[in-house]
């Protein structure tokens, strides 16, 4: 019970670290009515992703500011009348996959959204039909340090072959691996964790020279667990429209003038998205179409990456390994008689340190690496283990 209750403590200092020092994420919901649709995502190439939710009434705010949608019909519509459904089964948090495949050029397509609403109403809602934007390969993906105690800024660089392609939006999700600070049966050494960002991350290169475009997408700090092992990232690149690429701008730029993400939205931030039969309804949503390109990039462990050893003030003791992670002697501990022994490791964990078991004591969450993520890898994951 002991471990279990240290388990969750640890958890729950963990979530108020990250709900104090969380970035401002994207929520296209935040408005002042109750019970808007919300609609975010892309048609894109291979599978595309939408979300539907509800907006909640404004003193309700909390961090999920929106209620999801699981029971809609979603498609994606071409001109030539093929309709393409959403994969059936279980809806996860409103998020709706369609298999679209590879886009043709020449052809529009739209979103067609089929939402029963009360009074045994079904309302239907489409997007404007778009011809898709071709997006151009991402050049690279790196990382940048600049020195001891300071942050991994992880940067792409891309371009436009024309003035017809100048707007941006990107997406990525990351992957890592934790091993625990120390060996001791039966505890798990090896562990992941992940994570996606929801955040608008958009750039233009009108401004640019030559249409080359470098932009910081992440920071991580150089203490982050993310960077004690292997670190993955994954980019998606998609170009925006013009229409489309203001439309996020203006939800970004309210943001930052308001400083809330509870701020009214503007009537003017609707988007492309309209009711069939009320035309006048209320939709907050812009739903672009584009290509797709992607590229990867993996941060080994390394003396120039992972400093997690220094004292960081920004983080919590739970999150300091070397900190609570100082091996603890039976002297330490006061231990003198055998129920001493047998009381202790309901406390602490005996360490193995190469040569067997010693009598060397540390917390669960120093050897037990699922205080910080799971024993499922990823599939792909280049370290294997037996």
């Amino acid at each position: 019970m002991l471990y279990i209750a240290s388990k969750i403590k640890n958890g729950l200092l963990l979530f108020c670290l990250l709900l104090c020092g969380c970035i401002t994420e994207y929520d296209p919901a935040y408005n002042t009515e109750a019970g808007i649709l919300v609609v975010d995502g892309m048609i894109t190439d291979d599978e595309s992703m939408i979300i539907l939710s509800r907006s909640l009434d404004l003193p309700e705010k909390n961090y999920d500011s929106k209620i999801y949608i699981n029971d809609a019909r979603v498609y994606v519509e071409c001109d030539d009348g093929t309709l393409t459904a959403s994969n059936p089964g279980i809806v996860d948090k409103g998020r709706y996959i369609v298999n679209t495949g590879k886009l043709d050029m020449a052809r529009q397509y739209r979103l067609k959204i089929e939402l029963d609403e009360p009074g045994n109403k079904t309302y239907e809602y489409f997007s404007d039909f778009s011809y898709p934007v071709q997006t151009p390969e991402i050049d690279s993906v790196f990382w940048i340090k600049n020195g001891p105690r300071q942050p991994v800024m992880i940067h792409i660089a891309t371009h436009s072959p024309d003035s017809s392609l100048m707007y941006y939006r990107w997406q990525f999700k990351e992957d890592w691996e934790i091993n625990s600070v120390y060996y001791s049966p039966p505890f798990p050494y090896y562990c992941w964790n992940k994570d996606n960002n929801n955040g608008l991350l958009l750039a233009s290169t009108e401004k640019t020279v030559f249409g080359k475009l470098t932009e910081k997408i992440a920071d991580i700090k150089p203490s982050d667990r993310k960077l004690s092992v292997l670190y993955r990232m994954d980019v998606k690149q998609n170009a925006l429209s013009k229409r489309g690429f203001d439309y996020f701008s203006n939800i970004q730029q309210n943001d930052q003038q308001i400083g809330s993400i509870f701020a009214p939205v503007p009537a003017e931030f609707r988007g492309n998205i309209t009711c069939v039969a009320e035309p006048g309804r209320l939709v907050i949503g812009y739903v672009d179409v584009s290509s797709t390109t992607q590229k990867r990039i993996y941060i080994p462990k390394s003396a120039d990456v992972y400093e997690s050893p220094f004292w960081d003030l920004s983080l919590s003791i739970h999150e300091q390994p070397s900190f609570n992670c100082q091996p603890l002697t039976e002297r330490d501990l006061n231990l003198q008689f055998p129920q001493d022994y047998i009381a202790i490791l309901k406390y602490y964990a005996r360490i193995y340190l190469g040569n067997g078991f010693v009598n060397l004591y540390v917390m669960f969450d120093c050897v037990d690496c699922t205080f910080w993520g799971t024993e499922q890898a990823p599939e792909d994951w280049p370290n294997k283990y037996e």
